[in-house]
């Protein structure tokens, strides 16, 4: 890390519409009118697979704010499939575990790249968003748009639906937080991840999870780190021209605010043979269609997870 920030987006309606204050979105549209891209990647809904597709926006005015997406996404084979079609400077968010491999074919391919990356606590399969419809007896039919962030802090899942009233779910205290925390639904890389601050970016985004922020901030805040030199660069240019709004803070800060995260995965990585076992019971197909024929076993189920994290952190 260069340096760490907190800072929202100059622009009230980006900030509110962002997953947490915008200021990614709003480096988006600094690289476009700095000249400093000209290709970047968006994501737009697609309401018969109920996913998010990627696709590539070569203006501000094109790309589309959608907040955190919690469903797999295969990035790095949208990148490889098309990379003829990305012209001159690109830029895009990304998970830890696709940073580097997008840094490595952008730049191969002759291109300046700048990744804002996004800090992880794990990455949910589309299975999740299924399991949520059904805990809610939403027919999946009826859904035109979905949503799992944005519209204020630290905002939820909003559900659109054709002709009826549209459902939406607290990203905390709810029916998905639990589905978001049980380990069903990530995918398997995620229980050997260590690189929870999504150190091969150029800027990591986070949330501010600490106590001063989650009992008062409404509108969000971006907690942020540099990596790189350019992205320390951009960072401090795009709050010099009005794109942003940051205030330097120490780095200890940033770690507090995901040190849940943190933890849990270091001592996974202290376990194997606990975490082995979780493994294998959690990715059963047998145990998964049974825990999650009834909303009692899904309930014993998280109990359960929570006490095998537990032990696993205690011993």
């Amino acid at each position: 890390m260069i340096n760490t920030y907190i800072g929202y987006s100059s622009d009230p309606d980006v900030r509110h519409r962002s997953t947490s204050g915008g200021v990614g979105s709003s480096m988006i549209k600094y690289l476009f009118e700095s000249g400093n891209i000209q290709t970047a990647i968006s994501f737009v809904f697609d309401s018969k697979s109920l996913s998010y597709i990627p696709t590539f926006v070569y203006s501000y005015e094109d790309y589309k704010i959608s907040g955190s997406i919690y469903q797999e996404i295969k990035l790095l084979q949208f990148i490889r499939d098309n990379i003829d079609k990305i012209i001159g400077g690109f830029a895009c968010f990304c998970l830890p575990c696709q940073a580097k491999a997008i840094r490595s074919i952008i730049s191969a391919n002759n291109h300046k790249c700048f990744i804002l990356g996004l800090t992880c606590s794990s990455q949910q399969s589309h299975d999740a968003t299924i399991y949520l419809l059904h805990r809610l007896q939403i027919d999946k039919e009826t859904v035109s748009f979905l949503q799992y962030r944005g519209n204020g802090w630290p905002g939820g899942v909003v559900i659109h639906r054709k002709l009826l009233p549209s459902i939406e779910v607290p990203n905390n205290g709810s029916i998905w937080t639990n589905i978001f925390h049980s380990r069903l639904f990530i995918q398997p890389r995620c229980f050997y991840c260590k690189n929870t601050l999504n150190d091969f970016s150029d800027v990591s985004l986070a949330d501010p999870w600490l106590n001063e922020y989650v009992e008062t901030e409404k509108e969000g805040c971006t907690l942020l780190a540099t990596h790189t030199t350019k992205g320390e660069e951009f960072i401090q240019e795009a709050n010099l021209k009005g794109y942003v709004c940051i205030n330097e803070i120490k780095k200890e800060k940033l770690l507090k605010s995901q040190h849940s995260t943190i933890a849990r995965k270091l001592s996974y990585l202290k376990h194997p043979n606990l975490l082995k076992g979780m493994l294998l019971l959690f990715k059963s197909s047998v145990y998964r269609k049974f825990i999650l024929k009834y909303s009692f076993l899904f309930t014993f189920h998280c109990w359960l997870r929570v006490k095998w994290e537990r032990l696993m952190s205690l011993s």
